[in-house]
């Protein structure tokens, strides 16, 4: 006999995911415009990269630190575009598990 947990049955209304999924959209709006502001600055400061072969200065390692920044909101872009999908796909089709476990 399997024991159900006590919010194994609770679901979200249709209209709480339809907020949920706009409020994402606005955040995934932002990150996009942050993404784009990004480049902007990782392009403007390329023309001050250092030619010395002594190492890094500080335009370098803002460069390359920028470029870290720049990878995460890309992931974060698409982890949040994954968000949306997964919630339309929830309010329209109701609960599917995705993932199973084989025992």
């Amino acid at each position: 006999m399997r024991i159900k947990r006590f919010n194994e049955n609770l679901e979200i209304s249709p209209e709480r995911i339809g907020e949920m999924i706009e409020n994402i959209k606005d955040l995934l709006t932002s990150l996009e415009e942050d993404n784009r502001t990004i480049e902007r600055y990782l392009n403007e400061l390329e023309n001050y990269k250092s030619s010395s072969s002594k190492g890094n200065d500080q335009i370098d390692d803002s460069l390359a630190a920028f470029q870290v920044v720049k990878k995460n909101i890309e992931e974060s872009i698409d982890k949040t575009d994954t968000v949306i999908t997964n919630l339309n796909d929830y309010k329209e089709n109701d609960r599917q598990y995705l993932y199973t476990e084989n025992k």
